[in-house]
């Protein structure tokens, strides 16, 4: 548990903690913002992806009636009482991109990009039921990137919170809630909660260091993981053999990995400079794929392992594909759009995903594109290595609100807006269309399928220091080992204080 003296000294630093973070992100383009990910178009709960992040195994209760009132504490939570004002209340869910649907919503088609008719009228419907039920209106109010950071580093440090929910990016929620600025879950939800049981509904985020849980996201399968996109053609062209047969075999390692951005990076100009590269894509995703892949952390809990044997594995891997063998599309950390660079057809590998290749079809691309995990580290193992991040965007009620209980469980009720049948949860279609092949989204729905990866490292500030040591651009004379020593000091004292050691 954070105690008061560590929450007043994280609070002091929170606004230059959430600037540091904001610039570690790797998952953004244009201006420096980063990109929603979320469709908004399924599942509103769940906001990491079209298809987001959840349990994969997890199967319908019992089917509710047509009123939504499912069994199994999804929709039945009789204990909590209306609002008995003589108006509705509004309670207000704090974004930083548009969301539907909300109160203010009258037809399904005032979301611009609605494809699926069934489940928005579905989402929309339900929005009417659970107003009617709890005397409430529910109303989505982007506050824009910068915005939603400093509604809640002012106005719940003052005392009165402008939303009843914040949904935050892990960069601002996790310093937010270690700051004491939000409240436990299990303060305003029961224990037998679908929470804490089934977690059909929602999930809970579990932060290293903390007795509590504080944040909760939409419980979907999750079909968010960045797996390495690769160019079909080039493989073909330079006799390989396909990686998705290797990865299948056991025998796609970063050794054959290497091999591979070796013989796929060519000079064809004679100029010295290579006009194919093997690899592209943000080192930022790239670095945490490649910890995941070697079973290890910066920091996944109160004991640094940026100096680590494994982790100084990846350190000199990323400074071997960069900066030794030259096969990785040098890094302009002003660039955000250098993950697309793949499209114009001389690029070999690139970090993917689903909301990557929209618009980057086959057939648009001019070559075929597979879809394959990433390679196995020398500690890591294929058959225990996660393959996904614990990432997206989490829910947070703040300190100060009224009736946290009443605020929870309407939140709940809007969010189960497919009363428990997972059908209509975890539709797959758009994600299957954006994957092309069977194949492809086969791999993407098994790395959703494995223990979510979570570290520290970016989530509480000056712990992302660790990306100094992995810069593409960075002319390194320390090694790896030496970087590592010089570095886990600052990452150590940071998560003393944030984790209240």
């Amino acid at each position: 548990m954070i105690n008061s003296k560590i929450r007043k000294a994280t609070a002091l630093a929170l606004t230059g903690v959430m600037a540091l973070s904001m610039a570690a992100c790797g998952d953004k383009e244009g201006e420096g913002n980063p990109t929603p990910t979320s469709q908004g178009t399924n599942n509103p709960a769940a906001t990491s992806g079209p298809n987001n992040d959840g349990d994969t195994e997890n199967e319908n209760p019992s089917q509710g009636d047509q009123q939504g009132n499912t069994v199994g504490g999804l929709n039945d939570d009789t204990s909590v009482e209306p609002w008995a004002g003589s108006s509705p209340r509004t309670i207000r869910i704090g974004t930083w991109f548009d969301h539907y649907y909300d109160s203010t919503h009258t037809d399904i088609y005032d979301q611009p990009e609605v494809s699926n008719l069934e489940t928005a009228e579905m989402q929309l419907a339900n929005v009417r039921r659970v107003e009617d039920k709890y005397n409430v209106r529910i109303e989505y109010i982007n506050l824009t990137w910068n915005g939603i950071m400093e509604s809640i580093n002012t106005s719940i440090m003052a005392g009165s919170p402008d939303c009843d929910i914040y949904e935050a990016d892990l960069q601002f929620g996790i310093p937010a809630i270690m700051n004491g600025y939000a409240m436990a879950i299990e303060d305003y939800a029961s224990p037998n909660d679908d929470i804490f049981t089934d977690q059909v509904v929602f999930r809970y985020l579990d932060v290293p260091g903390m007795d509590k849980h504080y944040m909760f996201q939409g419980s979907a399968l999750d079909l968010g993981a960045y797996p390495l996109g690769f160019n079909m053609n080039l493989i073909d062209e330079a006799g390989l053999e396909n990686p998705q047969d290797l990865y299948d075999r056991g025998e796609w390692t970063w050794n054959k990995f290497a091999e591979y951005l070796r013989i796929l990076t060519k000079d064809t100009d004679g100029d010295g400079n290579p006009d194919q590269y093997g690899l592209t894509g943000w080192w930022t995703t790239m670095f945490n794929y490649l910890m995941m892949s070697n079973g290890t952390h910066v920091a996944s809990g109160a004991q640094e392992t940026l100096s680590s044997p494994a982790t100084i594995e990846v350190l000199e891997f990323m400074y071997q594909i960069y900066q030794t063998d030259k096969t990785a599309k040098p890094w302009n950390p002003d660039d955000w759009d250098a993950n697309n660079v793949f499209s114009d057809g001389k690029v070999a590998f690139w970090v993917s995903a689903t909301w990557i290749q929209k618009g980057n079809s086959s057939s648009d691309l001019g070559f075929e594109f597979g879809i394959v995990p990433w390679p196995v580290g020398p500690s890591g193992n294929q058959d225990t290595n996660s393959q996904i991040a614990v990432a997206g965007n989490w829910s947070m009620i703040p300190a100060g609100v009224e009736r946290p209980e009443l605020v929870y469980q309407v939140y709940k009720e809007y969010s189960n807006w497919y009363d428990g049948d997972l059908e209509y949860r975890d539709d797959t279609e758009w994600s299957e269309d954006m994957m092309e092949t069977e194949r492809n989204f086969s791999y993407l729905k098994m790395m959703g399928s494995t223990t979510p990866w979570f570290d520290l490292w970016d989530k509480i500030g000056d712990v992302n220091a660790g990306y100094a040591m992995v810069t593409s651009k960075a002319e390194e004379v320390l090694t790896a080992a030496q970087a590592a020593e010089q570095q886990k000091q600052l990452v150590q004292d940071y998560l003393d204080l944030n984790l209240g050691k």
